[in-house]
């Protein structure tokens, strides 16, 4: 009987087509997409073009550069199954998230954030900071193995003091994939605003803010979008864009913003007023060479191989003995897998010294995250490796 996963292999090895637009993999075998994804060759050529742009039309360069923002824009939103316009760039997630915060008002009895133990901390440390203005903090315990969230146990932490529950798609330890259509149903229940943060799905796991009716999403092009730093990125739904409106704004938010009008703000219509100050138009050449690939592949045949690399991987370590730290059923698992073969650190040290890439978070262990280009002789030869290392040769 022939394996089902070496068949799924197969239907996508076509997808290796692409490896040599991927420079890094021609000298390292490279499975940590899952923290910073491989750059594609298009990138360097994009921020060539707009460095020509600025070199022979100086100023004028704004005439290209910011229709360029906005397709870029709807570009990534269209790998999340969000509307054209609906999809605004800014630097990175934290800066989004906080001029999101920067709309709510704390002030009153509806003024609590809930979220999990689990989400990243970064999230946690911008939503604490913000008890200086009223907010309460609600973190909920997850199930206790680091791994897994308990959403029955989040859901009912929400009620009708909940202002907004932030909530991560893929959780970034584990690369546990969240059901969250319960949270997003009690939240709107009682009135309470749901932010996902799809930073570790996007690209590799299918994203349709429209489906599951999220009111905010945002995410970065670090990971498997292959699109680099500086270019983050916020979905708004339409129905509340126009209602929101943040104190953390900048020039490029206001409705004209080369009208210098010295007066209270006019929040650009939609998405736009989220868009800060003067844009990071580099980043958003650069990141747009990644984003085309993944939207000429398609996310759910990205997924598709995916799974097909990732479950031979985990179930070869469990059967070495090594800890994992992510669900062993793929529907519940995001685009990495979690393993602990134990000391870790040491051997992600050796690992990268001997050119494998991977990478390593305190308390979980190695996260190995191929992508689409990747092979599945890389993922058993990043096996071997560890056992090699294990036996001290």
């Amino acid at each position: 009987m022939s394996d089902p996963g070496e068949c799924l292999r197969d239907r996508h090895r076509d997808l290796l087509r692409y490896r040599d637009d991927y420079p890094v993999l021609a000298h390292t075998t490279y499975l940590v997409n899952n923290s910073l994804g491989a750059m594609h060759r298009g990138s360097a050529e994009r921020l060539a073009q707009y460095a020509d742009l600025w070199a022979t039309r100086g100023v004028l360069a704004w005439n290209d550069w910011i229709p360029e923002m906005a397709r870029v824009a709807d570009l990534v939103g269209g790998l999340i199954g969000a509307p054209p316009g609906t999809t605004v760039l800014r630097q990175n997630v934290a800066d989004l998230m906080g001029a999101v915060a920067s709309c709510l008002d704390f002030g009153g009895t509806r003024n609590r954030v809930v979220y999990s133990d689990l989400e990243w901390p970064g999230s946690h440390y911008l939503w604490t900071a913000h008890g200086r203005f009223g907010a309460e903090v609600v973190v909920v315990p997850s199930a206790g193995d680091g791994v897994h969230l308990d959403v029955q146990r989040l859901v009912d932490a929400i009620d009708e003091r909940t202002l907004v529950v932030p909530i991560s798609l893929v959780l970034f330890r584990s690369s546990t994939l969240v059901d969250v259509a319960p949270v997003i149903t009690r939240a709107h229940q009682v009135g309470a605003l749901v932010l996902l943060d799809a930073y570790q799905a996007a690209g590799a796991v299918p994203v349709d803010v429209v489906a599951l009716d999220v009111d905010l999403c945002v995410g970065g092009s670090v990971k498997y979008l292959c699109g680099g730093p500086g270019a983050g990125w916020l979905y708004v739904a339409p129905r509340l864009a126009g209602t929101l409106q943040p104190a953390s704004v900048g020039w490029f938010g206001h409705r004209a913003p080369f009208d210098f009008a010295f007066a209270e703000v006019d929040y650009a219509p939609g998405t736009a007023r989220f868009a800060g100050g003067t844009p990071g138009v580099a980043a958003a050449y650069a990141a747009s060479a990644g984003y085309q690939v993944i939207a000429d592949i398609g996310v759910q045949r990205i997924r598709e191989r995916s799974v097909s690399l990732t479950q031979p991987l985990l179930e070869a370590a469990l059967e070495r003995g090594w800890t994992v730290r992510s669900p062993v059923d793929p529907a519940h698992r995001g685009g990495h897998v979690t393993v602990d073969p134990g000391d870790a650190q040491q051997v992600y040290e050796e690992l990268t010294a001997r050119g494998y890439l991977v990478d390593h978070r305190p308390g979980a262990g190695l996260r190995i995250g191929p992508h689409f280009f990747n092979t599945a002789d890389e993922c058993a030869a990043v096996l071997e490796e560890i056992d090699r290392i294990g036996r001290g040769r």
